[in-house]
């Protein structure tokens, strides 16, 4: 019996397969498997043994790469941090002491 000719599978109405959102993403195929096991980057579903991802989602991620967010944690005041303060009796606390020129 003859074999049906391999016919690609086009992807659902709005959505693209994973290579199609690696060329628009700029990131390989792995990356887009790994972000997707970090639930980082755009959002798939799976459709057989095929990801899909809606091109909206993609859009979004893109924007969103763009456009970031202000991270509440980096939002601090101007002051620069403190300087570190070696304890009392180290041999870097006495090194230094040693050092100072006597008045």
């Amino acid at each position: 019996m003859p074999r049906l000719a391999k016919v690609p599978t086009p992807p659902p109405p709005g959505c693209v397969w994973i290579q199609e959102a690696s060329r628009l993403t700029g990131l390989s195929v792995k990356t887009l498997h790994n972000y997707r096991h970090l639930d980082k980057g755009p959002k798939p579903f799976p459709v057989g043994r095929k990801l899909a991802y809606p091109v909206e989602h993609i859009d979004a991620w893109l924007d969103e790469q763009r456009n970031p967010a202000p991270d509440a944690a980096a939002v601090h005041s101007s002051r620069p941090p403190e300087p570190r303060r070696l304890p009392h009796g180290s041999a870097q606390t006495r090194a230094r002491r040693d050092l100072k020129p006597a008045a």
